[in-house]
């Protein structure tokens, strides 16, 4: 019975070819465009992401407790006495969904060079680990980046040379406080000169060897501020702060916390971004309502006579309801199958090659990160499910009225009509 009522339905929706052509052109169309903005949205939030967590960030950090955000000297992991660095990476890398692990300090203090001084953020790395972690080696513009051969050497953004007026090679001054509260100063060199587009970076941050800044701090080699970490799926950064929080923590006190606490503003812009996606979702779907009731209306009024004569032979009305629905769906389905012909190209660009919004000037900062000028998508079938699921409900829900409308009809006043 169901098979030839789905049948019937087909033969029905092609009563007028043209009328039924047109409304599934438009909202296969109409999905295809869903997948392309599904797509482009996925790569945006993992662009905006990974920039935001990239540079000297990280997905995970850990720290001493009461240590961020304000960052002050004297609270090193594991306290005064601090810690053996080997065993705290090593007990962080084995959890096998993280990728890659890295120690660190920071120090705010002034850089002299030839000109001026400037305030600026230190910040201590071993390049190789760090390298693994963050990708502040990819903005170098000028010189090279950090390396065991150059110990006093350091790298600093380049507007920040400018300001102080220094180049690759030249000879500053660092002066900071102390954790023993004396006075931290030394001579460093430098070794090169990063852009990221963010005037905060880019303006006021020196990237140094971690032994340099500790010595500079006058800390031991055992005490570090935070360890970064790289995970193999951003997406489990808050399960996995959790659970090295609570297995760190039978050590010494720490705070594990993952990007969306590190960078709340960010987490809001990609919650923004996934409502911006829902809102064009909803779009779309009143639109394939109304689309879907105007077709379905336009197709019983047509076909009033016949409807009346299936009722005279004894089609009851709960069958000339599922009959419509099953009509509206059938639309649906054959939509939803020549929008996804359409959208699988769209998907393959805009993952390959990404939407290009013009040279640097398509690059947008926002929650302290810099997204483009090259937008890749990212695939996601979750929303790709969602927006077919969506479709395909509203489709049935918007078939409803025209479905009830046909079921009051009378057979004797129906076969009336011409």
């Amino acid at each position: 019975m169901i098979g030839r009522l789905l049948a019937l339905a087909w033969r029905n929706l092609w009563y007028n070819s043209r009328r039924t052509l047109i409304a599934m052109t438009a909202i296969g169309v109409g999905y295809a465009m869903l997948l392309f903005v599904a797509c482009l949205m996925g790569g945006l939030r993992q662009q905006m992401i990974e920039s935001g967590t990239g540079l000297i960030l990280s997905d995970i950090e850990v720290h001493a407790p009461d240590y961020y955000p304000d960052r002050p000297i004297q609270l090193t992991l594991g306290g005064r006495k601090g810690t053996e660095v080997g065993a705290l990476l090593a007990a962080t890398a084995a959890d096998p969904r993280v990728q890659a692990v890295s120690p660190r300090a920071y120090a705010y203090g002034l850089v002299s060079g030839t000109h001026q001084s400037a305030g600026v953020q230190l910040f201590g790395v071993v390049p190789d680990l760090e390298q693994k972690v963050t990708m502040l080696q990819t903005r170098m513009v000028k010189g090279a980046y950090l390396n065991d051969g150059a110990p006093k050497g350091v790298v600093m953004g380049d507007k920040l040379a400018a300001t102080i007026g220094v180049d690759v090679g030249s000879e500053v001054v660092l002066l900071t406080p102390a954790a023993d509260g004396s006075t931290g100063n030394d001579l460093y060199k430098v070794s090169g000169m990063f852009h990221t587009g963010l005037e905060a970076m880019d303006q006021g941050l020196v990237v140094m060897p971690l032994p340099a800044l500790q010595d500079l701090l006058r800390l031991p080699p055992g005490r570090i501020h935070e360890v970064g970490i790289k995970l193999h799926d951003i997406a489990t950064a808050t399960a996995v702060a959790a659970a090295l929080e609570a297995q760190l923590g039978k050590a010494f006190p720490v705070r594990v916390m993952p990007w969306q606490e590190l960078a709340p503003e960010l987490a809001d812009y990609v919650q923004f971004n996934r409502r911006v996606t829902f809102i064009l979702f909803f779009i779309f779907f009143l639109s394939a309502a109304m689309g879907i009731v105007n077709t379905m209306l336009m197709a019983i009024i047509e076909r009033t006579r016949e409807l009346g004569m299936l009722m005279a032979v004894g089609m009851r009305p709960v069958q000339v309801v599922g009959l419509i629905v099953a009509e509206a769906g059938s639309l649906a389905a054959a939509s939803l199958i020549l929008g996804a012909t359409l959208g699988i190209p769209l998907l393959w660009y805009l993952q390959v090659h990404g939407l290009n919004l013009g040279g640097n000037r398509g690059a947008v900062s926002l929650a302290g990160i810099v997204v483009g000028p090259l937008w890749h998508g990212k695939q996601d079938f979750t929303a790709y499910s969602e927006a077919a699921l969506g479709l395909a409900i509203t489709a049935l829900a918007a078939a409803l009225y025209p479905a009830m409308r046909a079921a009051r009809f009378r057979p004797a006043e129906a076969l009336r009509k011409v």
